[in-house]
């Protein structure tokens, strides 16, 4: 398989689906599915109003939106690398809280911003597509304040789904493994997120996982992120077969066809803490 690593990670918002505004709705689902549990994990974990916020890979400014509704008095600084995802975020949020959000178009790696001078930090759906994810953390540990966290919300894609009536994801999982992994990426980066706190210098690591679940918040919000895009995108640049997607599309559908249906998804929250080595 052809080596597609490049230092910014394995993500490209205009490449990853095949439209790149169905690849923004899709991301927009994303963040409506779990918000209020994963809002509810922050405030646990010490978010709290009037804190100076970095967003790590903000994206198109969606979860941006709602750290700036539940801190209404705090500043956000939103941290994205990709210019079609700050561009976007940049249209999208130029009503949304004033001169308290900062929008910064630059590598997590390497922010140019100052040492301790955030609270709290926050990376979203990051870590899975970084080729470097210890530096990116050490690099949050640099600009976090002693005392400051870092809370890192992803997936482990053994753990993604849940459904009934099941779908085949066995071979398109393992396809998105091996592509992901040629570009710098790691599908399996939750089962890690603990270690890579620890490595990057954070104490006091705690794990918490966030479920969604049909039967609570309604099947329609699942539904965008069954999207078909991004494995038929595959498909176009050749790295997956037609007949390997084949037995994914047919159990997709007949999820969809189903009348009693039901489907679970988990997002990881890892939290540490940097602490202050001359009062420890």
């Amino acid at each position: 398989m052809e080596n597609l690593m490049t230092p910014e990670g394995s993500y490209k918002a205009n490449t990853y689906n095949l439209e790149f505004e169905q690849e923004i709705q899709r991301l927009k689902a994303q963040v409506l599915l779990s918000w209020e549990k994963e809002a509810r994990t922050l405030k646990w974990f010490g978010l709290a109003d009037k804190m100076n916020v970095l967003e790590a890979g903000s994206g198109p400014g969606f979860f941006t939106e709602k750290l700036l509704e539940l801190l209404p008095k705090s500043s956000i600084t939103a941290v994205e690398i990709d210019p079609s995802l700050h561009e976007k975020a940049v249209d999208y949020l130029q009503d949304k809280g004033g001169d308290r959000v900062n929008r910064i178009q630059m590598s997590i790696a390497n922010t140019g911003l100052d040492d301790n001078t955030f609270d709290f930090a926050i990376a979203r759906l990051l870590f899975v597509h970084l080729p470097e994810p210890v530096a990116a953390a050490r690099e949050i540990f640099r600009i976090l304040k002693p005392g400051g966290k870092l809370v890192i919300v992803d997936s482990d894609a053994d753990l993604f789904w849940l459904t009934t009536p099941p779908m085949s994801v066995e071979i398109v999982r393992e396809k998105f493994k091996q592509v992901m992994s040629s570009r710098g990426g790691d599908l399996s980066v939750g089962r890690n997120l603990c270690r890579i706190l620890q490595e990057a210098g954070f104490g006091s690591i705690d794990l918490e996982a966030v479920v969604s679940h049909s039967d609570i918040i309604g099947i329609e919000a699942f539904e965008p992120l069954l999207d078909s895009g991004p494995i038929l995108q595959l498909v176009k640049q050749g790295l997956i077969s037609e007949s390997e997607i084949a037995s994914y599309l047919v159990s997709r559908d007949e999820f969809f066809a189903a009348g009693d249906r039901l489907m679970m998804s988990f997002w990881l929250m890892a939290c540490g803490e940097k602490i202050n080595r001359n009062l420890a």
